[in-house]
């Protein structure tokens, strides 16, 4: 071969290299900075450790992408959909989809898992439709994306009151200081046992909605082919036991377990 030739096939081949090594650095470097809330048992601290069904789920999938995550940040709600915005965050979990989300947010088409969100009240006090929700007190989560329909029946019917965390919601309907609140159904009955409220029960008459929670990703630090690669992977993942045995670890009976919808 002539010297020129050669000359110019190795450096073709190690401009080849050198760009793929730039993109592999970029794909593993993008995402590797996640922030979720202390939502449990999807999301939680424990001790110096995060734990929690999403946050096992995120790193299982990662693992198997051979993408290293760099941190995982605990965060009241709003600051953590703030830092994600602003780019502070590559990811957040577990988020529910909106359109305004998905203004600086991409989702993949896959969720982390389906869940109902229902009304909750004390034991003695039993609405039968939302109808009787009408002039009494409602308690939110700020920054929560619950549905426009029923965000504009409370505001227009009821005297809401809006908290940092659904804790604070279910101690004050304990407290009744308020008499409803809406929470995800596995969320609000890890509280009552880690609170001992005995006297609050769902009601699954009244659900708001059903849907998932994702991983979601800042659209400009973050890459649309990795977001459909993570889908791809956690779509495979939901399929095998690791899967069933981390709902069975944080939702309890298979039975609770079966009310998310993989």
């Amino acid at each position: 071969m002539h010297p020129r030739i050669r000359l110019l096939s190795t450096a073709g081949t190690l401009a080849l290299l050198m760009l793929l090594c730039l993109q592999m650095t970029a794909y593993a470097r993008q995402p590797g900075r996640l922030v979720c809330d202390n939502w449990p048992p999807y999301e939680f601290e424990d001790g110096d450790t995060v734990q929690g069904f999403s946050t096992d789920v995120v790193r299982a999938v990662y693992k198997d992408m051979g993408v290293p995550i760099e941190s995982i940040t605990v965060l009241p709600w709003k600051r953590a959909l703030t830092d994600l915005e602003q780019g502070k965050a590559d990811a957040l979990f577990s988020a529910n989809d909106s359109p305004i989300r998905r203004r600086f947010a991409h989702f993949p088409t896959e969720p982390l898992a389906v869940s109902p969100w229902i009304v909750w009240s004390r034991k003695g006090d039993v609405p039968p439709t939302m109808d009787a929700l009408k002039g009494r007190r409602v308690g939110v989560v700020i920054g929560f994306n619950y549905t426009p329909e029923f965000w504009d029946f409370i505001t227009l019917y009821c005297h809401v009151q809006q908290v940092a965390t659904d804790e604070s919601n279910f101690l004050k309907l304990a407290q009744n200081r308020i008499d409803f609140t809406v929470a995800e159904l596995h969320n609000g009955m890890y509280l009552l046992n880690k609170l001992a409220l005995t006297g609050i029960l769902p009601r699954p008459n009244l659900e708001i909605m059903r849907n998932g929670v994702y991983l979601i990703f800042n659209r400009k630090l973050v890459d649309q082919t990795f977001v459909k690669s993570f889908s791809d992977r956690l779509r495979i993942f939901k399929t095998g036991a690791a899967y069933r045995k981390l709902r069975l670890k944080y939702f309890g009976t298979e039975a609770q377990a079966n009310e998310l919808v993989p």
